[in-house]
């Protein structure tokens, strides 16, 4: 399956929801605040649901990605990669406290205020999924902030992460599994800029006045 866009995409995944969830109520989007969130800029402008945010941040060893953060300090790392790389593991902790760092940093930087979730279902979105660590920690976020239902959704992932995930997710929403791990966007997307800054902020006030016209109606 190719999209044109990350657009594309979430619209693609949005009726994919609509067909699979009949009971929306009670739902906000949990938006992973990256440069390339188109995918769920739509999907919460075509299922009008608020949004809340997760910031998470990488530790990379050479093209690995090996350890995840988030900003309020949740952790999913790669034990077996961590060790295969022959990673130092105080040279690995030393990683994780910049990349939370830089996650609290962001929080401040976009003046972010976080929606409670308790009780209610969160769909989470991503582009795609490779390694897994990403959707790991998002869902432990959304478990730890008490999220009654925690729903994965993605236009691409990596079919050899799927069972793996399929115990950190009530439901599982993808429009296609791919079976080799090495792939890249430019075989699933013939458009795949990332946002600026920029665009960033232009979203999240965007995704703001949307979430407060739902509050008020």
């Amino acid at each position: 399956m190719i999209f044109d866009t990350r657009y594309a995409a979430g619209e693609h995944l949005s009726i994919l929801i609509k067909n699979k969830i009949h009971d929306l109520t009670d739902t906000i989007i949990l938006w992973i605040l990256n440069w390339w969130a188109q995918v769920t800029q739509k999907v919460s402008e075509n299922l009008w649901k608020p949004t809340t945010f997760v910031i998470i941040k990488w530790i990379f060893h050479q093209t690995y990605k090996v350890w995840a953060v988030t900003h309020d300090g949740l952790t999913v790392y790669n034990k077996a990669l961590i060790w295969k790389l022959w990673l130092d593991p105080q040279q690995v902790k030393d990683l994780e406290l910049e990349a939370f760092n830089d996650a609290k940093n962001e929080k401040e930087k976009f003046d972010l205020h976080f929606k409670d979730f308790t009780w209610k279902q969160v769909i989470i979105v991503d582009d795609w999924v490779v390694s897994g660590l990403t959707a790991a920690v998002a869902a432990k976020y959304a478990k730890q902030n008490w999220a009654s239902r925690i729903i994965l959704t993605v236009p691409i992932m990596n079919a050899k992460v799927l069972w793996p995930l399929n115990n950190l997710y009530d439901e599982i929403i993808v429009a296609e599994t791919i079976e080799d791990r090495n792939f890249w966007l430019s075989k699933f997307y013939l458009s795949y800029y990332s946002l600026t800054t920029e665009d960033v902020y232009e979203i999240i006030h965007k995704l703001k006045e949307q979430w407060l016209f739902i509050s008020n109606n």
